[in-house]
């Protein structure tokens, strides 16, 4: 039997929703998907455990939850735009699974 070496690394696939507003198109939001490996060395307040997908997700939350956005994902071509207004953004997770190596 081959030894499979395993890391505790997770593959978090998420997606971020931003709410908008601008004169042309008026209210609007762009969805953005992105994937992020997370693991134990992360800086996480609060942590629990990283044994389940659950626990993973909610490490992830917390994470994200002090991040700013433009550090998490690709933020719209538009955001920094003065005649557009972004509101506050909703990250859902969509996807926890663990990576085997």
């Amino acid at each position: 039997m081959e030894n499979i070496i395993t890391k505790n690394e997770w593959r978090v696939r998420f997606e971020v929703t931003f709410y908008g507003n601008d004169l042309t198109r008026g209210s609007f939001r762009e969805i953005k998907e992105d994937t992020i490996v997370i693991n134990e060395k992360f800086q996480i307040n609060n942590k629990v455990n990283f044994d389940t997908a659950e626990n993973v997700e909610i490490n992830f939350l917390l994470w994200v939850d002090k991040l700013p956005i433009e550090k998490l994902t690709k933020v719209p071509h538009d955001y920094n735009n003065t005649d557009v207004r972004y509101g506050k953004e909703s990250i859902e997770v969509l996807e926890v699974t663990k990576i085997i190596i």
